[in-house]
């Protein structure tokens, strides 16, 4: 069977093939009436369009890619989720690529792979969107970039930005009124601002509310080095009754570290941390965080690399975080 093409869909709609190309590629201008007469044309056909003349008649690729790292899992997949869903709906494609942090020189995996990749644009999130040689060789290939929660807020760069400290405070409060006066807190690794923010927002809140942090561990936003720092507090005498994980995974190790000590959560200490990623939902019992919706900021970020070229360009995009209180915390013992 002969595979339908955009003139046939132009005839079924009864409009020229160049409106068909219109609607595909998203453009703006087609009257509403139109876009749906073709889009049910498409439907009836099963039109599939030809992504590579697509490409050259629009005279850009739609590949977007999305630089991702093996910190948090979760994290991981919802913003990759967040991300393919709108770039499904613009007519894009969502391309993963993988950067190995152990290799010192993240900049040369980003050259060899734009040297065979052919995309629109890129997703940085943290911390490549930190490194000063990556952010050079996007500059240096002209390639069109927004990045996920970068310490440099003047980079020249569109970014999407979130609020952690506003949402650390409200957790800080919450956990003073149910009668906590001693804190512990697990760090994420220091390359990332998020860490750098969540650890300093924290210890902020504590102090305006009148009470001390006591241990502090290193982490690296995984479940494994939660669990580890858990394992160091527990070793020793902890005085804090409320521990802040400045993520899930690493929130989620500490309460499996808790139950090898035979600490009871939240009987005898209360864990808390930040995401609101899936795993937060399946520890035992559930994880009280701070919610970043992840799946919204990845698909914003598509949104600034794909909206047309005479719409006004968005340079920044904020979103707030909001409290989820569940059964990982209690009042003090």
């Amino acid at each position: 069977m002969r595979r339908p093409t955009i003139i046939d869909v132009a005839r079924h709609a009864g409009v020229s093939w160049k409106t068909v190309a219109r609607v595909v590629n998203r453009e703006p201008g087609v009257r509403a009436d139109t876009v749906a007469r073709v889009e049910a044309s498409i439907a009836a056909l099963a039109y599939r369009p030809n992504t590579a003349a697509r490409a050259l008649a629009a005279e850009r690729t739609f590949l977007i890619g999305m630089l991702s790292v093996a910190l948090s899992a979760h994290y991981s997949v919802a913003f990759s989720r967040g991300g393919a869903e709108i770039c499904r709906q613009r007519g894009y494609h969502l391309v993963l690529e993988h950067i190995d942090l152990d290799d010192a020189d993240i900049a040369s995996q980003l050259d060899r792979m734009l040297r065979t990749a052919d995309l629109h644009g890129v997703i940085v999130p943290p911390p490549m969107c930190n490194d000063p040689g990556l952010l050079e060789t996007l500059s240096r290939w002209k390639m069109p970039a927004v990045l996920i929660d970068p310490i440099d807020r003047q980079c020249g760069l569109p970014f999407v930005q979130i609020d952690d400290e506003a949402g650390i405070d409200d957790l800080v409060a919450y956990a003073v009124a149910q009668g906590h006066r001693s804190f512990a807190i697990v760090e994420g690794p220091p390359t990332h601002r998020a860490a750098i923010a969540r650890r300093t927002a924290f210890h902020a809140a504590v102090a305006r509310h009148g009470a001390s942090v006591s241990h502090s561990e290193a982490g690296a936003f995984t479940f494994t080095s939660g669990f580890e720092a858990g394992q160091r507090l527990f070793a020793r005498s902890l005085h804090a009754s409320f521990v802040f994980a400045t993520n899930d995974d690493m929130a989620a190790g500490v309460i499996a570290a808790a139950g090898q000590a035979g600490v009871r959560v939240p009987e005898q200490l209360s864990v808390a941390g930040f995401d609101d990623s899936d795993v937060a939902r399946l520890t035992w019992p559930p994880l009280t965080t701070l919610r970043q919706p992840i799946e919204d900021i990845a698909a914003t970020a598509v949104d600034m690399l794909t909206r047309p070229a005479e719409a006004i360009p968005l340079t920044r995009s904020s979103f707030d975080v909001e409290l989820m209180i569940r059964g990982s915390t209690s009042g003090a013992p």
